[in-house]
């Protein structure tokens, strides 16, 4: 039982570690590596009699998890959507790819074991996009040695294969080294977070991501009215950084850019339209890329470009609408009202000072990446819902941890 507890810690971690960094597709990807974590467990079901033992023991900690069961319950409805799909292999597909992203979540939350396991789980995640930070800069400066200007055409995205992915991604972990940054004490860790926030800031400076700038203005308003009075200094210093910085400057006063805008009013007005059509079940979930020509087709003046097929309605809640109908609406808005609930109950029944911080730092990050998702749509970037769902999982195995120590 120590050997499949050891043997399933090192693949979470290594999972945590490499799905940013290697390709969402191709041979190698971090895929094989959820595929054996699955394998590993469904063996450890097989075989060991604790491994069942503790799968009925966890039975009442999942049916009183509510962000597991409206993740549940949301993955339902999308499998159920298969029957009115117009493409059903990309509705099964995709349907199943969330189930493992709720995987992920699980084996987090319940499977990971060990006296000084959750302090890897954390270095772990926060190494990693610490050093997307770097290939960052790296890229920047190859770019200033081929004499290519960082602008809109040319873009950083670090590991992440794109620019927006990245700003998303960083958005998902900066506001936790933040968190630890205003409350550490230590000056050599205060340095340390304070070098750390500096890259992570960059990352978004970098990846020219409109959203990403705005949901870090967002994030930093949030944790001013919400947690720490102090922090409206830098809710207010931090506009006034990213005006300065070119780059960000002509990014953000691209916002109230009409014309770069058109093309989101015109898939938006898409979208509205699909709704109309099919308010009660949708379309089928991921569907909303395969009805678009049809909708352009018949409505030659939302038309973006010729060749232009929009993956997503470039918002969250006319995407879930869209696919999945008024029922996948209502659980994907219980979804997010459990998950906010949740972790706010966990930082109020939270005693430890550095982890209540980390809970904080979720919450503002998952809250701001939400925000993200009202101008644009992530919940089709593979890396970058891992990351939402791994966050998630974080606070959701601290509060497990934390009940069997009470």
């Amino acid at each position: 039982m120590k050997l499949y507890k050891n043997i399933l810690n090192i693949l979470i971690i290594l999972f945590i570690v490499l799905y940013p960094i290697l390709p969402s597709y191709g041979i190698i990807n971090s895929d094989l590596i959820l595929y054996s974590i699955l394998l590993v467990q469904t063996l450890g079901i097989i075989i060991l009699n604790d491994e069942r033992q503790n799968i009925i023991k966890n039975i009442p900690l999942l049916l009183k998890d509510k962000i597991f069961l409206s993740l549940s319950l949301l993955n339902l409805i999308m499998y159920a959507s298969t029957i009115i799909s117009i493409d059903k292999k990309i509705t099964i597909v995709n349907s199943i790819r969330f189930s493992m992203y709720i995987f992920i979540y699980y084996s987090i939350s319940y499977k990971l074991t060990g006296k000084n396991i959750f302090k890897i789980l954390m270095n772990s995640f926060l190494s990693v996009s610490i050093l997307s930070s770097f290939i960052s800069i790296f890229q920047l400066i190859k770019y200033k040695f081929s004499n290519i200007q960082l602008n809109e055409e040319h873009r950083i995205s670090s590991f992440l294969e794109n620019s927006n992915n990245l700003g998303a991604y960083t958005i998902l972990s900066i506001f936790i080294i933040l968190l630890l940054l205003i409350n550490t004490k230590k000056k050599s860790q205060k340095i340390f977070l304070f070098i750390s926030s500096l890259l992570l800031f960059s990352n978004i400076i970098l990846s020219q991501s409109r959203n990403a700038l705005l949901a870090l203005l967002f994030g930093s308003v949030l944790i001013s009215i919400v947690y720490d009075k102090r922090f409206i200094i830098a809710s207010v210093i931090i506009p006034v950084i990213l005006f300065i910085i070119p780059q960000s400057r002509i990014r953000l006063l691209d916002i109230f850019n009409l014309d770069q805008n058109s093309s989101r009013f015109k898939i938006w007005k898409s979208a509205e339209l699909m709704i109309k059509d099919n308010p009660i079940f949708g379309l089928g979930y991921e569907n909303f890329t395969s009805a678009y020509p049809t909708y352009i087709y018949h409505n030659q003046e939302l038309m973006v470009h010729g060749s232009y097929k929009a993956l997503h309605p470039h918002n969250i809640f006319l995407k879930i609408q869209s696919e999945l109908g008024i029922l996948g609406s209502i659980l994907f808005v219980l979804f997010l009202s459990f998950t906010i609930i949740t972790l706010l109950s966990y930082i109020k029944n939270c005693n430890d000072t550095k982890i209540k911080n980390i809970l904080v730092g979720i919450t503002i990050s998952f809250t701001s990446f939400q925000f993200m998702n009202l101008l644009d749509c992530y919940y089709n970037s593979l890396k970058v819902i891992i990351t939402m769902f791994i966050i998630l999982a974080i606070a959701s195995y601290y509060n497990n941890i934390n009940k069997n120590l009470s």
